[in-house]
């Protein structure tokens, strides 16, 4: 079979953006003889792509915020062509059931882990065989919707052939250039933060398999080292949801990643499982800069409306435990949540500065489907939305589809907590700057910021063109200019992930298509 899938790469040289899910896909795919290729979400790449390769699957894996983006490109495509069985899937068809019966143009979607369940799709319709009875997909046929429970989860890791990082560098030669590149050590997550997907992940596999696994250290050191010697790669991001989890890991990780790889790496942490041990072997190994889940400065925030169970203390702690051993920090947080107010978000300011962390990074929350928050944010009369009007430049662009109170002042303190952060301003000062109405230059300054902190965080000289580069790419994530590199619709609506004219654009292009069809029964 020949799958297609199509995904939107930005080049950004200060975080690693290489669609991993997509590249294990794509491995475990061609480990079982089929043929995988990658493009853009534009028209004239997909078309082109289509002629001399003549996909059977087109394929998009899609969070909440590019679900709406990626269902309009994908009705465009299935009008073109018929034949060709489009697939959906990521975090937001697994959590989100009636997605395949609310859009008549996807074929099937697969929830959950896909490794061996795309295989066994693919093989299934290659030969004719029962392929909408394949355990984690939901397929279209003849009319009807067969919804297929999971599958048992992929027990030992390490059986599982490395991304294929050549299908994504050899389409995106931006990607492949760029010094940092991302991998995973683990899948799964034992938190119950409400506002994450893997709380609704561990309950859909209740019962099939182990939730948390690691893969052997000598398994991930290949991984490395395999990617070192055919790609630059300057410094190493262990994207992982809390990297330090499983003390024996971490010694054994630092005592042969220290002296087979010598690559610095950035990687998660979560403060309830730094201990100074970790810390140590964490620095031992060649860690440079970890990213800490703060999320709230004020403990009602973090405790009862994210579900975050740490304290104050722990955090207080677990940030000089990390510094003393001359590690850096970029703490993650999230402003803006249903149930809490602009003073408890200042709390937030104000734990960071305490802290003295390197760089705070700050968004305002997204509810995204399926999620305990978003079901509390309904009930509570907070969100009067539905969650797929979540774009996928709202987390950028500091929107909230959220009712809460003083959400201006709140935005503003969100494009500048970082600045004020580093600048160690007085609380009495930020008070007064959130009730200016700066927004743009508020905005302005945070992108400038953010290009400024890759220089902070990550060990390596950034030249005079990659700095440029990744300043423009943040601006027109954020709408500060329009990406050149567009295409366009049958009516002239141009393509444009991550952009406010899209969603505008979009809209119209819905408004003045007239296609419905009926609805399918459901089995």
């Amino acid at each position: 079979m020949k799958i297609l899938f199509v995904t939107h790469v930005p080049n950004q040289y200060i975080k690693d953006k290489d669609p991993l899910g997509i590249m294990c896909l794509s491995a475990s795919l061609k480990q079982a003889s089929h043929e995988v290729r990658i493009c853009s979400p534009r028209i004239s790449e997909v078309e082109g792509m289509l002629t001399e390769f003549p996909a059977d699957i087109i394929a998009y894996s899609i969070a909440t915020a590019d679900s709406s983006f990626y269902i309009d490109f994908n009705r465009i495509i299935k009008k073109r062509h018929k034949d060709i069985i489009t697939v959906f899937g990521g975090p937001h068809p697994t959590f989100y059931p009636n997605f395949i019966s609310e859009n008549l143009d996807i074929d099937a979607m697969c929830g959950g882990e896909a490794d061996l369940a795309f295989v066994d799709f693919a093989d299934r319709l290659e030969s004719n065989n029962d392929y909408h009875l394949t355990p984690n997909f939901h397929v279209r046929r003849d009319g009807d919707i067969y919804r297929n429970e999971e599958t048992n989860l992929v027990a030992n890791l390490d059986d599982l052939p490395f991304p294929d990082r050549s299908l994504v560098y050899e389409y995106f030669p931006k990607a492949r250039s760029s010094k940092v590149k991302g991998f995973m050590t683990m899948r799964g997550c034992p938190y119950p933060c409400t506002y994450c997907f893997n709380h609704k992940f561990n309950e859909l596999y209740r019962g099939k398999g182990k939730i948390l696994r690691r893969r052997s250290v000598d398994n991930v050191i290949q991984e490395v080292l395999d990617v070192a010697t055919k790609y630059p790669l300057e410094l190493v991001y262990f994207r992982d949801d809390s990297f330090n989890l499983l003390s024996d890991w971490i010694e054994e990780f630092s005592e042969k990643y220290s002296k087979q790889v010598k690559i610095p790496f950035v990687c998660t942490s979560h403060l309830n499982a730094m201990t100074d041990k970790v810390a140590e072997d964490l620095k031992r190994a060649g860690c440079v800069t970890v990213e800490v889940g703060v999320e709230a400065g004020n403990p009602r925030v973090r405790n009862e409306i994210l579900k975050r169970h740490m304290k104050d203390q722990d955090i207080i702690e677990g940030l000089k435990i990390i510094k003393s051993k001359g590690i850096k920090v970029m703490s993650e947080n999230i402003l803006g949540n249903p149930g809490s107010s602009l003073e408890e978000d200042l709390d937030t300011f104000t734990l960071n500065k305490k802290c003295k962390v390197d760089y705070v990074n700050s968004g305002l929350l997204q509810p995204y489907y399926g999620t305990d928050i978003y079901h509390y944010a309904t009930k509570e009369g907070f969100l009067d939305e539905n969650a797929s009007e979540i774009k996928s430049n709202t987390y950028l662009t500091g929107q909230s589809i959220l009712n809460v109170k003083n959400l201006k002042e709140r935005q503003r303190l969100n494009k500048i907590v970082a600045v004020a952060t580093f600048l160690r301003l007085p609380l009495w000062l930020v008070k007064i700057l959130i009730r200016l109405p700066f927004e743009a230059m508020y905005s302005f300054l945070n992108i400038i910021f953010k290009g400024y902190s890759g220089t902070v965080l990550y060990p390596f000289k950034w030249r005079f063109k990659e700095t440029v580069s990744t300043i423009m790419d943040v601006l027109r994530m954020n709408d500060f200019l329009v990406c050149a590199e567009g295409d366009v619709f049958p009516d002239g609506a141009i393509i444009n992930a991550d952009s406010k004219l899209l969603d505008k654009q979009i809209d119209e292009y819905r408004k003045k298509s007239n296609s419905k069809n009926q609805e399918p029964s459901i089995m």
